[in-house]
């Protein structure tokens, strides 16, 4: 009887986090409909910043319905809040910055510098990739983790977490693969980052780092991209198809990165 209500428990929060999931979605839809009075530059920026609201709205309904706050699953500003993101953003860079590179080398591609971005364009052209990597961290790593994470332990919390993250990936376009062997592996890690950060900080900046170091790379000239990658014999990337081991090496190495991280912290905090 114990172990059939334990089972009955899991799976009650376990349809609990995805609800929150499925809420923060519809909302983040809904909300969508502002992004029509803003300029097409400013689109990914009005994106995060309408996502973080659906995503700070969900969040504050299911805490008003568990009777708790926003302090008690730790999001919250501290004076480590900062310090946490910028260890989440090198951490990140050097993974994602090691893994194009050995796809780069991999594939033959060279890289070329693109005359017509600088720095400053970089950096305002990936700016709003800032809220669009909070935007999820909030409602994924936050009150879905922290729900599941005490009750279920720290493995089944970010398995969960993980695969309802590839879902929300799936049902904004993104082939299944691409879905759960990309966002899906990335969620492993920021979800054992996040358990072991306590908050949502540093996986925030790990993601945001992931993004960015990517953004870097581009295929034409007429973007902010740093670099832009081309064949070895010199034409152009926008009609290539990468092959399979180039398509699968970052993902699986993800993969594998995301699962070990995964057992650490659950082996370190089985013995606290």
């Amino acid at each position: 009887m114990q172990q059939s209500r334990s089972g009955t428990s899991t799976a009650l929060l376990i349809s609990k986090a995805a609800l929150f999931c499925l809420v923060f979605t519809v909302l983040l839809v809904l909300l969508s409909f502002f992004k029509s009075f803003v300029p097409a530059q400013w689109e990914r920026m009005a994106h995060g910043v309408v996502g973080t609201i659906a995503a700070f709205l969900t969040t504050f309904f299911f805490l008003t319905y568990d009777k708790t706050t926003f302090v008690d699953i730790g999001l919250r500003f501290e004076k480590t809040t900062l310090p946490r993101f910028f260890s989440g953003f090198v951490t990140g860079t050097v993974i994602m910055g090691l893994l194009s590179l050995s796809v780069i080398y991999a594939s033959g591609f060279r890289m070329e510098t693109n005359a017509n971005s600088n720095m400053l364009n970089f950096l305002l052209g990936t700016l709003p990739l800032i809220p669009l990597a909070f935007m999820e961290e909030v409602a994924f790593r936050a009150y879905p983790l922290e729900v599941l994470k005490d009750k279920t332990g720290v493995r089944v919390s970010i398995l969960v977490t993980s695969v309802l993250f590839a879902l929300y990936h799936i049902a904004n376009g993104w082939a299944v693969q691409q879905a759960f062997l990309g966002a899906g592996a990335w969620g492993l890690l920021y979800g054992a980052t996040a358990v072991n950060g306590r908050g949502i900080a540093m996986p925030t900046g790990m993601h945001f780092a992931a993004n960015f170091t990517t953004s870097a790379f581009g295929t034409g000239t007429d973007s902010f991209h740093l670099w832009v990658l081309k064949q070895g014999n010199g034409q152009g990337l926008e009609n290539y198809e990468a092959g399979q081991l180039a398509t699968l090496l970052p993902q699986v190495s993800i993969l594998v990165l995301g699962i070990v991280a995964m057992e650490w912290v659950a082996r370190e905090r089985s013995v606290r």
